[in-house]
């Protein structure tokens, strides 16, 4: 039995989001709030499009992802982050 068949009911809890591990790639809690993407996120579905930035010793990156819980093999929610590949974008 899945948690879906709740009504307009949140399949998770933010407390099972780390948001931690989000800060570091430049997503706030607030942010999320703010645009309607946290709802989306509890309620199992993929967020709009997000723009991130992960910044640690070796890596410097800019790129849009969107974002979604899913679920281990152990049953533990984790945020998938899905960066989207664009085309290159031209700056005249």
């Amino acid at each position: 039995k899945k948690i879906m068949e709740q009504k307009n009911e949140h399949a998770f809890k933010e407390e099972q989001i780390d948001w931690n591990a989000l800060a570091k790639a430049g997503i706030g809690r607030e942010q999320l709030e703010q645009d309607g993407n946290l709802a989306l996120l509890l309620q199992g579905r993929e967020t709009g499009i997000i723009s991130l930035r992960l910044k640690t010793p070796v890596i410097n990156l800019a790129t849009d992802a969107t974002l979604r819980i899913v679920e281990t093999p152990e049953g533990r929610p984790v945020v998938e982050i899905n960066g989207i590949h664009s085309e290159e974008k031209q700056h005249n």
